[in-house]
């Protein structure tokens, strides 16, 4: 082969690009201002969501742009806008992998767009923002704020970052996944019109402020106790099944606190893991799940990353990828 063959050849090789981003556990906290600027606080676990995208070189009519699987219509379309506006070909291979479903509070949708983005920008070896991931992400739907790194407060009508606030110390979380699954889109076409009561919105605020403080002191049962008002406060936009046996198993003092998803089905009970007596607490609070006897729930941790769950259905165990509703 001559050079020049070689050098034309290059140019037809497919270029694969990888992203991926953080799931979160529902929220910390999710709210609205006294300007009622509607924010979240994330809250990232150990799960991801990993895209690959193949880039095809060859802008011919027979190429186009294609999903894997083809429900990940939204992360197409991300990806669609950001090589339109980059003046990229519209072609290439997009596979996404996330082990957990839509539509129950995990941000799987923010973190597909995410990881997507992510994926094509490698591919043809540029860098993308969190704020052009974000700002392409708004246009689709109200967003996560898990493009960037960390623990933010999020504005997820604007697309905006709100606040850096660190990294959140380490929980572990006993997670319920109650069933069916909530239109993000509908559910927050619903919420936008809502009014916290001035007594909620203060506390809300005030958990913000706990959050923060828990960040910086890597106080667990701070954060426990912040997320717990959250999820009590947003209980009466979406009431969860099982959320008053949870909210009674707390209050008890059995469990650090509740997380819940605010536009999702999930619900958790939360654990410090530093407690002397955690692997007792963590125990009981099994049997205590168990005996709920929930459509599936597991265990998940921040601490660490995870790709495969061991998920209870009922009384029966399985390890799987993935868990849909």
């Amino acid at each position: 082969m001559i050079a020049i063959d070689y050098e034309q050849s290059i140019e037809n090789v497919e270029t694969v690009g990888m992203g991926q981003c953080p799931l979160v556990l529902g929220e910390c906290i999710q709210g609205q201002t006294s300007e009622r600027r509607h924010f979240l606080i994330t809250s990232p676990i150990g799960l991801f969501s990993w895209a690959e995208f193949i880039r095809n070189c060859d802008d011919s009519e027979d190429n186009c742009l294609t999903v894997e699987p083809a429900f990940c219509w939204k992360a197409r379309t991300a990806v669609a806008e950001y090589l339109a506006q980059e003046g990229l070909p519209q072609t290439g291979t997009l596979r996404i992998s996330t082990p957990i479903g839509s539509g129950q509070g995990f941000g799987t949708s923010t973190a597909d767009i995410t990881a997507s983005l992510r994926a094509v920008a490698a591919a043809w070896h540029r860098n993308i923002s969190p704020e052009t991931i974000a700002r392409i992400a708004i246009g689709i739907e109200p967003s996560d704020g898990s493009m960037y790194p960390g623990c933010v407060a999020f504005a997820h009508r604007e697309g905006m970052l709100v606040e850096h606030l660190g990294s959140l110390p380490s929980f572990e979380a006993l997670v319920i996944c109650t069933g069916g699954v909530v239109d993000t889109m509908e559910f927050d076409g619903r919420r936008k019109n809502f009014r916290y009561s001035a007594r909620d919105e203060a506390q809300l605020l005030t958990a913000w402020s706990m959050i923060r403080e828990a960040n910086s002191t890597h106080d667990s049962l701070l954060l426990a106790r912040a997320t717990t008002i959250s999820a009590r406060i947003n209980e009466q936009l979406l009431p969860k099944p099982y959320f008053r046996e949870l909210s009674q198993f707390v209050e008890l003092g059995y469990a650090d606190g509740m997380m819940v998803a605010h536009s999702g089905t999930a619900l958790a009970l939360i654990f410090d893991p530093g407690r002397p007596d955690y692997e007792e607490c963590f125990a009981n609070a099994q049997a205590f799940v168990e005996g709920l006897r929930p459509p599936s729930w597991f265990h998940i941790s921040n601490r660490s990353i995870c790709q495969q769950l061991s998920v209870h259905y009922g009384a029966q165990d399985f390890s799987s990828r993935d868990i849909y509703s």
